[in-house]
């Protein structure tokens, strides 16, 4: 669930499995005979920002979470939920009321119990205005959801009940028939209110002050290092299953160096860049895997010169997708169609991708002539032929890449046109787009579970994640019936989710771009790792170094 990241970041190490398909991959050790020591090196691309469920923005702090933390579901490899710490789910009142019972052996890394009201707690906390988070949006469907996020009314009127120490009862306003994969995202985990007491404003922020009830704990975060390690958790309630001891996580913001380090035996997986995936093209430790995540520039539509329609429309249309993900990128990314991915979800009619049936070309197929055009209609509605505009990213090796190839095509054919790029930290760059402060900004979205909701809701008027202020009362028509009176219709909501795409891309809400795919290499002595094909989780706890 993230956008930046994305939410969803560093991708995989072990059996990976993808549509049924399986292959196993170790880590790089010369020391066969003896047993191996339990423990791998990882790395991701920007750092861990928070552990809070409620506070988390980016898809990095999301996947160290899902590894720390367990709530009711998770997915497995086909993106369906399966039961964590749900034992039984009952489904009543015409799909509007979920009774599930927990089992009864969570434990958090204090000793204390997971118990249903951890539940109601999170939910509640982050519902409330006064946490500022910025995913409350996925609540809509539960009852009185939006009325607590804008102030109306208050938290503890939410549609979720505590009904016995291990059974919650959600009331929603609305059936969602992709409910259960939504409880299984990280913004849904429980958070222990006797350690937020404890801790206060500091909860999340770093190893020392968060508590857990995952496989792994989390240590050597201080909150603005680079490195920190998962120490397996004798307190989990299926710890026995779990066999690695320790993961250790470095920040690396350029592919040379983790590809170096790879090289040398110091990490165990390596995603690869440009130049990189070609001279590998061969080797048999590369994969291609799915990320789940789009990549696309958001405007900022209360700057004047980034609201104009003409002008978004002649960016995108100077854009070569098709070069960009061959050429620049180089890691297995496709073009995008839509503001979406492949596999959220099939023409219930023809077996067609949404993305297809979703596509516009018009407005997404390279046509410098037309480019042209608008960017002159452009020029003469801003009252100037020289315009400039900023776009704002983060510094590590793909979002720069991606801005400077975006630079110049644009300066390239577009006369006039002057483009700056904004790099800075990871961290940073949330701050300022959250606050506002930028023009266009080159960011990607990961989904957690696969429908197109997950992407589309962003760009809703009510969106705390609609950093670019996009309105449109056809967009939000169409969505408030997807999940709303065509919730339980499966044809009438796609045609709604359909029409609320075309509709965000005619109007270039936003400019998707690309696909993510990954190319990484792996090595070959570790197995067990669950990888889901759709949004690229991964699950360590059955993960081993043979």
């Amino acid at each position: 669930m993230s956008i930046f990241t994305n939410k969803k970041a560093l991708i995989i190490a072990g059996i990976i499995l993808i549509g049924g398909v399986s292959f196993g991959v170790h880590a790089n050790s010369k020391q066969a005979k003896s047993a191996p020591e339990q423990k791998i090196s990882l790395y991701e691309a920007t750092n861990l920002t928070s552990l809070d469920a409620s506070k988390i923005t980016d898809g990095v702090s999301s996947a160290q979470l899902s590894q720390v933390d367990e709530g009711l579901y998770r997915l497995n490899k086909n993106s369906q939920p399966i039961n964590a710490l749900a034992a039984k789910t009952t489904i009543s009142n015409h799909g509007k009321l979920y009774t599930i019972n927990l089992k009864h052996n969570g434990r958090w890394s204090d000793g204390q119990k997971v118990t249903a009201q951890d539940f109601v707690y999170s939910w509640e906390r982050t519902l409330n205005p006064k946490t500022k988070s910025e995913f409350t949006y996925l609540f809509t469907s539960i009852k009185n959801a939006d009325a607590i996020m804008v102030g109306k009314k208050a938290p503890s009127t939410l549609g979720v009940k505590a009904t016995g120490k291990y059974q919650l009862k959600v009331t929603l306003s609305k059936p969602v028939p992709y409910f259960k994969k939504l409880l299984a995202g990280t913004t849904f985990y429980p958070i222990s209110q006797k350690a937020v007491e404890k801790y206060g404003s500091k909860y999340g922020t770093t190893a020392k002050t968060t508590i857990y009830n995952g496989p792994f704990t989390l240590t050597g975060w201080t909150g603005t290092n680079d490195k920190w390690t998962l120490v397996k958790n004798s307190t989990y309630r299926d710890h026995k299953v779990v066999k690695l001891n320790k993961i250790n996580y470095q920040v690396i913001k350029t592919s040379s160096t983790a590809y170096n380090l790879y090289q040398s035996h110091k990490l165990d997986m390596v995603t690869l860049a440009g130049e990189q995936s070609v001279q590998n093209k061969n080797n048999p430790e590369l994969k291609t895997l799915s990320a789940g995540r789009v990549g696309f520039i958001q405007y900022n539509e209360k700057d004047k010169t980034a609201a104009n329609k003409d002008l978004r429309t002649a960016i995108s249309l100077t854009i070569n997708r098709q070069q960009l993900v061959t050429k620049i990128l180089e890691n297995g990314s496709i073009a995008a169609n839509t503001f979406g991915v492949r596999d959220m979800l099939k023409n219930p009619k023809t077996g067609k991708d949404f993305v297809d049936d979703a596509q516009t070309p018009s407005e997404m197929t390279t046509n410098i002539a037309k480019a042209k055009t608008l960017y002159q209609t452009a020029q003469k509605q801003l009252g100037t032929k020289q315009l400039t505009v900023t776009i704002t990213c983060a510094n590590d090796d793909t979002s720069q890449q991606t801005a400077t190839y975006i630079q110049g095509q644009l300066m390239n054919h577009l006369k006039n046109l002057k483009v700056n790029v904004r790099t800075m930290p990871f961290p940073s760059m949330l701050t300022k787009v959250s606050q506002g402060d930028f023009q266009l900004n080159l960011t990607s979205w990961g989904m957690d579970f696969a429908d197109p909701s997950q992407v589309l809701t962003i760009l809703t008027s009510n969106s705390n994640s609609n950093m670019g202020h996009y309105q449109s009362k056809t967009y939000d028509t169409a969505m408030t019936n997807a999940d709303g009176k065509d919730a339980m219709n499966n044809s009438n909501r796609y045609q709604d989710l359909v029409k609320a795409a075309k509709t965000a891309t005619k109007d270039q809400g936003v400019t998707p771009l690309y696909e993510s795919r990954s190319r990484l290499l792996v090595n070959s002595n570790l197995h067990g790792v669950v990888y889901n094909k759709f949004n690229g989780a991964m699950d360590f706890r059955t993960a081993y170094v043979k």
